[in-house]
């Protein structure tokens, strides 16, 4: 009952608003009598649970795409997997039992997991940005490191820098970052990783992996300086620094406790430059402004938030996009009763921009690049590519 009042809760306040919601098909049925075989998407959420706010931001976005597309012949029902393995399996079970076309979600790496070891047989979307989480049949929507990492050697590569620096804890994402890297340097001529320092993500001393890839600390204040200590002194800190970028994939405070003691070794953005992931944006420090990092294109974000705020009152969550784009995702495959077409290597173009899914069930996006300023405001340094370079042409599929 809820969802059918939220439905005319919806039509109600769209009906008065002067212009349409974010129109990104070209195909919009809206205005057409054209009818379409129906097809069911289960959408798998936590709309119950410690993660609720997060399950209710992505229904809402799900019901604005759909209400676009009211003849598209998308029949969209929702289960609660209250944020669990369990409550996921019980979401699952039932989904099931009403023979979906498709599934859209589930959001967390353990919930998508569970969903993934059933082995339904229809495809699905989810959320997650776990990369071991999907398979060939189960895709995911997130933002994933891999594609991160890839977009900034290639920023850094097209800006010159060949001596690469790396600084980050030893865990799983080290590991992702660390064999991307590897992988993503060789596409980029004399490209070296020159420094490697990883640390126990546990540690509270951050000072020996720093001092690791860090040139040594010259007191200028010591009595009695040698010739080569003066030298290195006279020296800006840029000709002290055996590398020219530095890649860190850390994030709150630690990432801000690694840039404090690099800059007191004078390693800070002016002298080399700084690169990381989509997280480094979360985070206001002065000794990070000039950092570089990756993200999804902007331009119908904001449209889609002043939209989202629009309707509900409120600002969407971050990952309510992905909800959109997936049911807009699920529409376009549904009008053209073509599933197998999910993985077409010309990609799709929504509100985070430009993607594609691979058949291993993981996302290529076509990303920005930013510069972090003062204040918590940021630079577009970089437009995504136009297009895939095994697929060169900038046509994609809207939805």
């Amino acid at each position: 009952m809820k969802q059918k009042y939220v439905l005319i809760l919806l039509a109600l306040l769209l009906s008065g608003c002067q212009s349409s919601l974010l129109k990104i098909n070209p195909l919009d049925q809206s205005e057409s009598d054209t009818q379409y075989t129906i097809h069911r998407a289960a959408m798998l959420l936590p709309l119950s649970g410690t993660s609720e706010k997060v399950g209710e931001s992505l229904q809402n976005a799900a019901l604005l795409s759909k209400l676009e597309r009211p003849n598209d012949g998308l029949s969209l029902h929702f289960y609660d997997t209250k944020g669990t393995p369990d409550g996921t399996q019980e979401a699952l079970n039932e989904a099931l039992m009403n023979n979906p076309d498709l599934i859209i979600g589930p959001v967390f790496s353990s919930e998508v997991k569970t969903v993934a070891s059933e082995s339904p047989n229809v495809p699905v979307i989810s959320f997650t940005s776990d990369t071991t989480a999907v398979t060939p049949d189960v895709f995911t929507m997130g933002l994933l490191i891999p594609v991160q990492v890839n977009r900034m050697v290639q920023f850094a590569c097209d800006s010159g820098k060949r001596n690469l620096a790396v600084i980050g804890p030893e865990n799983k994402t080290g590991e992702i970052v660390m064999n991307t890297l590897a992988e993503a340097i060789k596409t980029c001529p004399d490209m070296v990783l020159k420094k490697v320092s990883l640390y126990d993500p546990k540690t509270i001393n951050l000072d020996p992996a720093v001092s690791k890839i860090a040139p040594p600390f010259i007191d200028s204040r010591k009595k009695n300086l040698t010739e080569e200590e003066k030298y290195q002194l006279s020296l800006p800190p840029a000709e002290r620094i055996d590398f020219d970028a530095l890649f860190i994939y850390e994030e709150g405070a630690k990432a801000q406790q690694l840039a404090s003691l690099l800059a007191y070794y004078d390693v800070t953005p002016s002298a080399v430059d700084f690169y990381g992931l989509a997280v480094l944006k979360q985070i206001q420090d002065k000794n990070l402004e000039g950092a570089y990092f990756p993200d999804m294109p902007q331009e119908k974000w904001l449209e889609f938030e002043k939209k989202y705020q629009t309707v509900f009152g409120q600002k969407p969550h971050p990952l309510a996009s992905f909800g959109y784009d997936a049911v807009s995702l699920a529409s376009y495959l549904s009008m053209i009763n073509a599933y197998e077409k999910i993985t077409d290597p010309i990609g799709y173009t929504g509100i985070n921009g430009r993607f594609r899914f691979l058949t291993n069930g993981t996302n290529q996006r076509l990303l920005e690049v930013y510069r972090i300023q003062k204040k918590g405001t940021y630079q577009k340094m970089s437009s995504a590519p136009l297009y895939y370079e095994d697929v060169p042409v900038s046509t994609f599929n809207f939805f």
